[in-house]
């Protein structure tokens, strides 16, 4: 008994590590070596948003948050692809670009199976697109 609530434990306090990651990062026209990403328009930069969390079933425990990446928040729905792309057009506006193109996006789901299955979800959420001016 008292290694499966050692393991329970153990689980859960790794569960709280990794959970709730959010990040927006950028490659700039100098990464981009001179070649034009989009067929109109001055390349400003590549740009591409990530966030993940815990969820209980569908309910938001720890995730990463849209509204202020490289943060964690409590309760914040923002493992979706509307979230994201926020994330992503507001940093192509602060680089000054006018317009987001050719933004794709990609979301994924991993139950946890411990300590009940098909109750604890990692979700995870992507978008990428190319700022232009």
């Amino acid at each position: 008994m008292k290694k499966k609530l050692s393991l329970l434990i153990a689980a859960a306090g790794a569960a709280v590590l990794f959970a709730g990651c959010s990040t927006v990062q950028c490659a700039g026209s100098k990464e981009l070596n001179g070649q034009a990403i989009t067929a109109s328009g001055t390349s400003v930069a590549h740009v591409s948003g990530y966030a993940s969390g815990l969820y209980l079933l569908s309910i938001p425990l720890i995730v990463g948050s849209a509204e202020t990446p490289d943060s964690t928040a409590f309760g914040e729905d923002s493992v979706n692809v509307t979230a994201v792309t926020k994330m992503v057009t507001k940093k192509s506006k602060d680089l000054k670009a006018n317009r987001t193109v050719d933004l794709v996006s990609m979301t994924g789901s991993t139950n946890i199976p411990i300590p009940i299955p098909f109750l604890f979800y990692w979700k995870t959420a992507t978008v990428s697109g190319n700022a232009v001016k």
